[in-house]
């Protein structure tokens, strides 16, 4: 599992969930800290919580189906700063510098975007929506 921080998007199973807002308490850590809701997410029959340890600062997955907790795992997070890593990942070579050349305004090869955005789109990713964390993104 990953979680792209900025976009509060969970990737489970290969899909791209979009998370709502969550605050509050979101149980314990195995360090033992409190874990704090961030977001929510659902897919298909289950619901899963994204909260993340106040103390050891570790993000897990709770994943409940109705009120019983069917799934516990850690998650990898994503952050503005490792979007593009993120999409190394996923992309090949040339379908990333097609996106990083058009969020920064640059020419860019079409096609190499076309098949990146297609790429991304078939897990549920929103091509817009990374081009504007690209844009937010230093470097």
């Amino acid at each position: 599992m990953e979680y792209i921080e900025p976009l509060k998007i969970l990737i489970y199973n290969n899909r791209a969930i979009k998370g709502t807002d969550a605050e509050g308490f979101g149980g314990f850590c195995e360090c033992n800290g409190t874990l704090i809701q961030k977001t929510w997410h659902e897919a298909n029959s289950v619901k899963i919580l994204i909260a993340e340890c106040e103390k050891c600062w570790e993000t897990e997955a709770l994943v409940f189906s109705g009120s019983k907790l069917i799934e516990r795992r850690k998650v990898k997070t994503i952050k503005r700063k490792d979007i593009r890593e993120f999409l190394s990942e996923k992309l090949s070579e040339s379908e990333l510098e097609a996106i990083l050349n058009k969020a920064k305004g640059f020419d860019y090869n079409y096609s190499s975007f076309s098949r990146a955005r297609k790429k991304l789109e078939k897990i549920g990713i929103d091509v817009g929506e990374i081009l504007k964390e690209l844009i937010l993104t230093p470097k």
